[in-house]
């Protein structure tokens, strides 16, 4: 069987990753320091992965596998995304000073490279955040789909954030006497007791819809038999009520949605709190902030948690992180949300007495609006002294 080598000077260098990416097992990973001559690695414009830049003198530092299969450098070609980078036969220099061709990721004229990028800067959070998506992207490379379909990555991103975002959460205690009940570092599926027997993606694009066939853990600390679960799968939100504590106002939105029109609902501007998708490399909290900003044009102030939970833990995957926010509201209200995503966005600021009316006669048609509403209930004197 032919054998290339391959010369990586990015996040490739990281073996768990290279892994994934080449479908080997980490332990069959073996990597060398190495140096590609005459360039240097420069940051993307925009993004948060780097490029090669020729420059006389300089030398871009990386790590050589020397023993690549032609099925494994397609692999790469195909996660670096063939529509902006191409591997090319480039003569790199082995710690020993042995001159060795390898195949190198070279960016496409379209790509724009910026300031300067180093492995050492890489964030924890980055790097757990790509070896997740990589384990995506590298499915559907196996199922035959292009994933540089520009509607795909920013979904992939954001399960992939919410993927590790959950793996590094401490693990809940749960009901006394409940399977996983305890406290501890969660450590994703193994952790849950469950064995997977099949997984399949139905469906990939903002959102995914993925098919299981598992065997659930018992409570007498059996396995049930292997059942078929199907899951819609996306990023962790973040969801905020501004409350105004001088006032004693709070802010709530309303917008047209799919999901009581496919339901046949003749109410379709449902009334929730402001919400949106937490985006890779981006706190659940800056998220309601920028959230905040784009829906009703307000700046939130001081923010306290308000519950964190899955809104549908039976048929989906998202989560919800939710918060109070310390808001003037004395000038908002009014229409906004994202042109570019076609939102149209109505706010109304509320007295708080009048919307807590409003969800005791069934009139506020959103979970997260409701529970916060109701927690707000409870903590109302505590922040009209703290913000007030």
């Amino acid at each position: 069987m032919a054998r290339r080598a391959l010369f990586f000077y990015g996040s490739l260098r990281d073996e768990t990753l290279l892994s994934c990416v080449l479908g080997r097992a980490p332990e069959a990973v073996s990597l060398e320091a190495a140096v590609l001559p005459g360039h240097e690695v420069r940051a993307v414009a925009g993004e948060g992965f780097p490029c090669i830049v020729a420059r006389e003198g300089a030398e871009a530092p990386g790590a050589l596998l020397r023993d690549a299969t032609e099925a494994e450098a397609a692999r790469v070609a195909f996660f670096e995304d063939e529509a902006e980078f191409e591997l090319a036969p480039m003569t790199v220099r082995a710690a020993g000073g042995e001159a060795q061709e390898a195949l190198v990721c070279r960016p496409l004229a379209r790509i724009a490279p910026q300031g300067p990028w180093r492995l050492e800067d890489w964030e924890p959070e980055a790097r757990a955040m790509l070896i997740e998506a990589a384990q995506e992207v590298m499915a559907l490379y196996e199922a035959g789909v292009d994933w540089s379909d520009p509607a795909l990555w920013p979904g992939i991103q954001a399960r992939a954030a919410a993927r590790a975002r959950g793996k590094g959460e401490a693990r809940r205690p749960g009901l006394p006497g409940a399977p996983g009940a305890g406290t501890g570092a969660g450590t994703g599926a193994g952790a849950a007791g469950a064995e997977l027997v099949a997984h399949r993606r139905a469906h990939a694009g903002f959102h995914a819809a993925e098919v299981l066939r598992v065997r659930t853990p018992r409570l007498d600390g059996g396995l049930a038999e292997a059942a078929e679960r199907s899951v819609w799968v996306t990023g962790d939100a973040a969801i905020v009520l501004p409350y105004d504590a001088a006032r004693d106002a709070v802010l709530l939105i309303s917008q047209w949605r799919p999901g009581p029109f496919l339901r046949g609902d003749r109410q379709c501007w449902t009334v929730e709190a402001v919400a949106g998708r937490v985006d890779p490399g981006e706190t659940p909290e800056a998220a309601a902030r920028r959230e905040a900003v784009e829906e009703a044009g307000l700046r939130l102030g001081r923010m306290e948690p308000a519950g964190a939970y899955y809104c549908s833990p039976g048929s989906s995957s998202q989560f919800y992180h939710t918060f109070l926010a310390e808001a003037d509201l004395g000038a908002a209200g009014g229409v906004g949300g994202a042109a570019e995503e076609g939102e149209e966005v109505l706010s109304r600021v509320l007295p708080f007495d009048e919307a807590l009316a409003m969800a005791e006669a069934g009139a506020v048609d959103s979970g997260p609006a409701l529970t916060l509403l109701l927690r707000l209930a409870l903590r109302r004197e505590a922040l009209r002294t703290a913000w007030g």
